[in-house]
């Protein structure tokens, strides 16, 4: 076993107010050991003399799986800026799904930095494991957990619902968190998610990272529609538009983020998905759902955005029509992604026009937020299950778009 102390930053400089240790381990009891060997370093008189020490602080056990070191690599920068606000047991476990002989090779961190006025220190357990099958993974982090308090799995990429690794791992926890917005093939891998929330059999709830980027989406629509005279209207609406950021490509199929939202309108208002989906010559994807009162016309279309996430959605259109009365609302999201244009027009009035400010959380404040709830969000179980039904009616192809 293998024992250093550094500090670390950003751009290369060691500031004094934060301290990181790191050993090796081959094993289970190997860990147990090294995060004891580092309590005592991170406890030391010697560690305080130089500013340094601090006292140990978990609010909960964090268990990230990554099926890659590029994907391993994002995790922990997103883990190094919550770890100040949300310290945990982090155990990062890299792992392949293929099968093979089982086997794990340890890292063991601790750092200790400046937080609510106090020196926290938050260790992690990053682990690289060989055969993962499910009980092989289950039999490393189950005794790594801290007792007593919650656990969340947070796998990154597309998740394998039914692969017994993955099984494993969401039967150990109080909350599951994935992130859609990184999906490799979102239209597939929306109606795997649907049907793994509706199996009474797995009753794990399930927390995504993109549909909080959805956030301010679903609270400006909501807005806009809250006054009578527009939400009224709200059931005779007949056309949708929602426009997704590509990468300059305008047919790349629809993703995750735009799915959700066309979810989310659906599964509030009791629209029912239709036939299969259409691919217009412009390349957008048009779905055909039906309401009480007529069918409504969703149209998912991607648009060139240069300094947007590729994916996110930029722009929502909505029509409504009763014959007595029209509305139109329209919201775009500005080219420097922090305010959006909101129009409202009545019946052929001159439209209501105003901007707002767009917040655009990181990654660490999305997984904070999820790590602050244990109970299961009804209303995103709803939409994703819901984007998954419309994803069933893309082409087959739909997740074929340009690389």
């Amino acid at each position: 076993m293998t024992t250093s102390q550094t500090t670390i930053s950003a751009d290369g400089r060691e500031p004094a107010d934060e301290g990181f240790w790191q050993t090796e381990a081959s094993d289970v009891p190997g860990i147990e050991k090294a995060l004891a060997s580092l309590r005592k370093q991170y406890a030391s008189p010697a560690a305080a003399s130089e500013g340094q020490a601090g006292t140990r602080n978990s609010v909960a056990n964090l268990v990230i799986y990554t099926g890659s070191e590029e994907d391993a690599a994002r995790a922990t920068a997103v883990m190094t800026e919550l770890a100040g606000r949300h310290p945990s047991r982090t155990i990062l476990l890299i792992a392949d799904l293929a099968p093979g002989t089982p086997g794990v090779h340890a890292s063991v961190s601790a750092s200790c930095r400046l937080g609510a006025g106090r020196r926290i220190c938050y260790e992690e357990i990053r682990l690289r494991a060989a055969g993962a099958s499910g009980p092989h993974l289950r039999s490393i982090v189950d005794p790594l957990l801290i007792s007593d308090l919650p656990v969340f799995l947070w796998w990154t990429g597309d998740p394998p619902f039914r692969h017994d690794a993955f099984l494993a791992l969401a039967r150990l926890s109080s909350r599951v968190l994935i992130d859609s917005g990184s999906f490799r093939t979102p239209a597939a891998t929306l109606q795997r998610l649907g049907r793994f929330m509706e199996d009474d059999t797995i009753d794990v709830p399930v927390g995504d990272l993109n549909w909080n980027r959805l956030a301010p989406w679903r609270e400006i629509l909501a807005q806009l529609c809250d006054p009578p005279t527009v939400g009224e209207l709200l059931p005779q609406i007949r056309r949708v538009r929602i426009e997704r950021a590509t990468r300059g490509e305008s047919n790349e199929a629809p993703t995750a983020q735009s799915l959700l939202l066309a979810g989310w309108l659906a599964s509030r208002l009791d629209w029912e998905p239709g036939r299969a989906a259409e691919e217009t010559f412009s390349g957008a994807y048009r779905l055909r759902l039906r309401s009480a009162a007529r069918d409504v016309v969703v149209e998912l279309r991607g648009e060139s955005a240069r300094d947007a996430r590729p994916g996110d959605v930029q722009g929502t259109y909505i029509e409504a029509d009763s014959g007595e009365h029209r509305a139109a609302i329209d919201i775009t999201l500005a080219g420097e992604q922090e305010h959006a244009f909101t129009s409202v027009s009545l019946d052929g009035a001159r439209p209501n026009e105003r901007s707002v400010r767009f917040p655009a959380p990181d990654d660490a404040t999305l997984l904070g937020d999820e790590i602050d709830r244990l109970d299961a969000d009804r209303i995103f179980e709803e939409a994703a299950e819901m984007s998954g039904r419309l994803a069933a009616l893309l082409p087959a192809n739909a997740d074929e778009g340009p690389a």
